[in-house]
């Protein structure tokens, strides 16, 4: 019986030695898979930083006049802030000055009543006027018109004339 427990004991250990080996086999797989990934993706990105690289004018990490351009662009930047501060500043000048003046003048419609009072005119006043010499010289036509019809109802002097012997 002890023999027997030492040989099952020894089948157990060689099934546990089997599966531990299965197990190592399969992790070994995955291990080998996932770093050839890994390596794919370590290809992609040197790609793309080689393709940045020559983009950015830089050579094996070294700067080829990098610096300089980056020098210049900083510049650049802070010479347009510095503009657009005396830009601001102005237009607020101007933006100040013009509500100084805008408070001290009268407005287009004041300034065409004070012009009207001065004159004593008016376009309202003109209108009524305009319309007066119209309705009169609508009447003047209309008693010509009746002169001119009452005229041709009379007769000549020759006719009187020839009436009267």
């Amino acid at each position: 019986e002890w023999e027997r427990q030492i040989e099952t004991l020894d089948q157990k250990e060689m099934e546990l030695h089997q599966t531990q080996l299965k197990i190592f086999r399969d992790q070994t797989a995955t291990f080998i898979r996932d770093l050839g990934a890994l390596r794919q993706e370590v290809a992609t990105i040197k790609s793309r930083q080689s393709t940045l690289e020559q983009s950015l004018g830089l050579h094996h990490g070294k700067a080829d006049g990098f610096s300089e351009r980056f020098l210049g662009i900083d510049a650049f930047v802070r010479d347009s802030l510095t503009k657009h501060d005396v830009v601001s500043r102005e237009l607020q000048g101007l933006k100040d000055s013009h509500d100084r003046l805008h408070s001290s003048h009268a407005s287009i419609p004041e300034r065409i009543r004070y012009l009207e009072d001065l004159m004593g005119d008016s376009a309202d006043k003109h209108a009524r006027e305009l319309k007066a010499l119209k309705e009169a010289h609508d009447k003047h036509l209309k008693t010509l018109e009746d002169v001119r019809l009452s005229v041709t109802h009379h007769s000549s002097v020759a006719e009187r004339m020839d009436y009267l012997e």
